[in-house]
């Protein structure tokens, strides 16, 4: 516990002084989590499907399937551990992918100096993401994080417009157009802001990644950092005892104010107040 405490408080010294003063502008777009198979089948059979609720749906793929949840600028997407197949995915597996609404600005991030931030580009997409060092893959790790950034010949085929090098990107860019517009007639506005459980050995690694890409500190607790970049948030809390990192609340607001709700969804439960809402995911993981 006071390992931890120290490398938190160094964190919080040291993130101003290696701020990134690259001008983009990085958000949130979507990121899957894997829920163990009741509770995906509660998911499917609940409220959040078929209702005005969100635009949401069941989409199968020759790769495997998952359930959607649409927001106007960005969505969930949630699997069971045999969604994908010929491949088991562990519960609490996840990924998670920011865009950049600048054109060529991954490729000039200064990178620090560390074996688990890499950039990567091919035909369609700049990439910049983070490992985690998760015991419970043989590989010993996983991205947790990754920012896609659009390239020409992607841009062009996808939004039939002209690429050039002072784009400015439009967050629902990298959606189908039709689905962010269909969800502004349901209550599930956006995702606002995901809590993310992590082991410490990994907390050094993610905090460079965030404070790179225009995240900064809000707040901070025991052993609790949250970031923000003004338009969503990121909270991290760290433990030594943490194999995967996973998310563990999702935080989303509504179009319009209702009466407060709770449904228990299989392992995960749904809160809402106002117009604003918590989605606690994995809850005995």
């Amino acid at each position: 516990m006071k390992r931890v405490l120290i490398i938190l408080i160094f964190l919080t010294i040291n993130l101003g002084a290696r701020a990134q003063t690259q001008d983009c502008s990085v958000v949130l777009n979507h990121f899957y989590i894997t829920v163990d198979t009741n509770t995906y089948q509660a998911i499917l059979g609940s409220e959040v499907l078929d209702s005005d609720f969100a635009y949401s749906y069941e989409k199968i793929r020759n790769w495997g399937g998952g359930i959607y949840v649409f927001g106007k600028d960005n969505y969930i997407e949630i699997f069971h551990p045999n969604s994908i197949s010929d491949e088991y995915m562990p519960v609490g597996f996840t990924w998670i992918c920011n865009t950049s609404l600048v054109a060529n600005c991954i490729e000039k991030y200064n990178l620090p100096d560390s074996d688990l931030i890499e950039y990567s580009s091919d035909e369609n997409f700049d990439e910049l993401s983070v490992f985690t060092q998760d015991s419970v893959y043989k590989s010993n790790s996983h991205g947790l994080f990754t920012i896609r950034e659009m390239n020409k010949e992607l841009y062009e085929s996808w939004k039939k417009k002209t690429f050039n090098d002072s784009l400015k990107f439009q967050t629902t860019d990298y959606n189908n157009q039709a689905e962010s517009d269909s969800s502004k007639t349901h209550l599930f506005k956006n995702i606002a802001g995901l809590e993310i459980n992590l082991n410490t050995r990994d907390s050094s690694s993610v905090t460079d990644y965030l404070n790179l890409i225009g995240y900064t500190v809000e707040s901070k607790g025991k052993n609790r950092l949250k970031f923000t970049n003004s338009i969503d948030f990121i909270e991290l809390h760290f433990s030594n005892n943490i194999e995967l990192a996973t998310v563990s609340v999702i935080h989303f607001e509504l179009n319009k104010p209702i009466e407060s709700k709770h449904l228990l969804l299989g392992n995960s439960e749904i809160i809402i107040e106002n117009n604003t809402g918590r989605w606690k995911i994995n809850k005995l993981n």
